[in-house]
């Protein structure tokens, strides 16, 4: 009996996979909508100019304070930051923007620990009295670092387990339902714990500081961002993580091509 060598077996899987994509490519709408539950989504797929456009329809669209630098990223580009104040992303408040239900996703390559708490997204003024929501880089532990406003002050944290400051992708999220807050490295669930009532402020969402002209700056590139008004499920993180956001929001239909099939490379 003739047996299939696996370079075989690979190449039939690959050309299986790619017939099923583009079919699915082929019958998906140009004009279907992005979710009701995305507040924000932010590509950095401009590669220049600076502003950062919130491809959600909803209008968040970030202006550059200072020169962060537009790189490629792990799907299409992204926006590499300096590590201080000297380049940052700022979102105006919105009412849709103040958010009691959440999830915060993106995917972030961190260069090093640099001695601070390195802000990635962000939304307060200064310290914790406004504070709505935002995720970091532990100082110490150099882990995800996920925080919400709780009754006027800094009154909840978790922090995740897997080190993030090796240089390397790696897609966080947090998400918090009202109840309960949850820590998500690489789409697998990390930690949770319980929370109560939590603060909503009006403050602008930061990316890649945790204010305006804080220092603590993130030292590192940040890619695919989306803000949600509730907490996605683990199967929504690891889809937007594997996919991309831009092909399961069906925000960019001319680049669904290239982004399924930087999902099939990833296959095992």
């Amino acid at each position: 009996m003739h047996t299939m060598d696996t370079k075989s077996f690979y190449s039939i899987r690959y050309l299986f996979i790619a017939t099923a994509v583009l079919a699915l490519i082929g019958g998906l709408s140009t004009d279907a909508a992005v979710d009701e539950n995305t507040v924000a989504v932010w590509l950095f797929d401009e590669g220049a100019g600076d502003v950062v456009k919130d491809v959600s329809g909803n209008g968040h669209d970030g202006e550059f304070a200072g020169k962060p630098k537009w790189v490629k990223a792990e799907f299409g580009g992204g926006l590499e930051f300096p590590g201080n104040d000297s380049g940052y992303v700022v979102v105006k408040s919105t009412k849709k923007l103040e958010l009691e239900t959440l999830s915060i996703e993106a995917w972030v390559k961190v260069a090093e620990g640099t001695g601070k708490w390195q802000g990635i997204i962000c939304k307060q003024q200064a310290g914790c009295g406004n504070r709505n929501y935002g995720i970091w880089v532990h100082v110490d532990q150099h882990v995800l670092h996920s925080e919400i406003g709780a009754n006027g002050a800094c009154g909840f944290s978790i922090d995740g387990t897997t080190k993030i400051t090796d240089d390397k992708w790696h897609h966080l999220a947090f998400t918090y339902d009202g109840k309960m807050g949850r820590a998500y490295v690489d789409g697998e669930l990390e930690i949770e714990a319980p929370n109560g009532t939590s603060f909503q402020s009006a403050d602008p969402i930061t990316i890649g500081v945790p204010n305006l002209n804080n220092a603590n700056g993130l030292k590192g590139v940040i890619d695919e961002v989306r803000i949600s008004n509730v907490a996605r499920t683990e199967a929504e993180i690891q889809e937007a993580m594997d996919v991309g956001l831009a092909a399961i929001l069906n925000v960019e239909p001319s680049g669904k091509l290239a982004t399924r099939w930087g999902y099939l490379k990833r296959v095992p």
